[in-house]
């Protein structure tokens, strides 16, 4: 995993990924750990259910955070002349 993020982080510095693109790439990567762990029963371990939601929050939170950066929304004008 570390590799992979030293991977992204020399992309950004080069500019080739975005940050919009990187905090979509993460949002994603946490919604997959999110699906994994809460997948492992209640009474196998129960941590992996509470860290799988929060997970699962703060990878929606990135996700969006990132669509937003990356498509920003086009403004509609209100003069109706």
């Amino acid at each position: 995993m570390k590799s992979l993020r030293v991977a992204a982080s020399r992309l950004m510095t080069i500019g080739v990924i975005s940050n919009g693109w990187y905090a979509i790439l993460t949002g994603l990567a946490l919604l997959l750990l999110a699906y994994l762990l809460g997948r492992v029963p209640w009474d196998v371990d129960p941590a992996a259910t509470l860290v799988s939601i929060a997970f699962l929050g703060i990878g929606l939170w990135q996700l969006t955070r990132g669509v937003r950066a990356e498509f920003p929304r086009a403004h509609k004008s209100t003069d109706e002349a």
